[in-house]
């Protein structure tokens, strides 16, 4: 019998599926080593860069720069610009909040706790857009509840890397809450006719500014022209392989497999995040930790992958 051509165009799109978790696992230890160097405040500044480079590039490619010009024929109105506008604003409130738990936490708390933001869009996008919540999505949050229980009993009982680790937890949930309602903003955007590239662009011209603000009304700055090349090195890496990278890697897997296993692989992100952590950060890690980290992932799986399909196509 002849080969299936799906099964093949599946094979095909592994690859790329494990290239979206390396991206962004890859992106956290950066993101780790270039706290421990310098200013946490700087991080959003410079890990937009790439990000914003791209938006640019991907607008002049795809000629959509008059959907923001009014008088256009291509212009999509205030309300989805709007939408992009305020998820770069709250999404970078949450960079804030996720670097100062990288700095008190590290990667093995941060990482699985900000995973929670797949919760936080599913019940807001259940509120505000009337997207159905299926008995396997309750049943991955459930999971992931007890997944966090679990680590943090780990880590209480382990040798955390500050004496502060538990502000880790509520850092992390508020960024996984703004990543939650940014996610729920860019799906309002596109559904009102914003093609990506403008998405990108407006969302990060605005966590740019938004992160120069910060370190405006902070009185900080100078930190940007204090700091090492090394940690500049550090962030932009982490811009480039989380808001480069890995997206790229997702939307070709995403051309070439089912949605649902994109998002199946994608869940490994925290396992492949704070393995890495522990080998080559030497941050704890127990057997406690383990299984609740392995259990926010199953909980994400469950959450991500049994949505209804036409949410997950749009």
């Amino acid at each position: 019998m002849g080969a299936n051509p799906a099964d093949n165009s599946n094979r095909r799109g592994e690859p790329w599926a494990l290239g979206t978790v390396l991206g962004y696992a890859s992106a956290n230890i950066f993101d780790r080593i270039a706290v421990v160097q310098a200013d946490p405040l700087m991080g959003p500044v410079w890990r937009g860069l790439p990000s914003l480079v791209l938006g640019i590039i991907l607008v002049l490619k795809h000629r959509t720069l008059g959907q923001l010009r009014p008088g256009s024929t291509q212009y999509i109105g205030a309300r989805p610009i709007l939408a992009f506008v305020a998820a770069g604003v709250i999404s970078t409130l949450g960079l804030f909040s996720f670097y100062f738990a990288m700095v008190v936490g590290g990667v093995t708390i941060t990482i699985p706790v900000q995973e929670t933001y797949v919760i936080w869009g599913t019940l807001i996008a259940w509120i505000f857009l009337g997207e159905r919540i299926g008995g396997y999505a309750l049943g991955g949050i459930l999971l992931i509840f007890v997944g966090l229980v679990a680590l943090s009993f780990g880590e209480a009982r382990g040798a955390p890397i500050s004496m502060h680790w538990y502000w880790a937890i509520p850092l992390a949930l508020a960024t996984a809450l703004t990543y939650g309602v940014s996610g729920v903003l860019w799906r309002d955007g596109q559904l009102r006719g914003a093609h990506q590239s403008v998405a990108i662009l407006l969302q990060f011209f605005t966590s740019v500014a938004v992160g120069l603000a910060g370190l405006l009304l902070a009185g900080k700055f100078s930190v940007v022209k204090m700091a090492s090349w090394t940690a500049i090195a550090d962030f932009l890496a982490s811009g480039i392989l989380s808001g480069i990278f890995a997206i790229y890697c997702m939307f070709t897997a995403l051309r070439l497999m089912a949605v649902a296993r994109v998002y199946a692989f994608s869940a490994l992100t925290p396992l492949v995040a704070t393995l890495s952590a522990h080998f080559l950060l030497h941050e704890f890690l127990n057997w406690l930790m383990i299984t609740g980290i392995l259990l926010v992932s199953v909980g994400v799986i469950l959450t991500q992958v049994f949505r209804p399909a036409e949410e997950r196509q749009a």
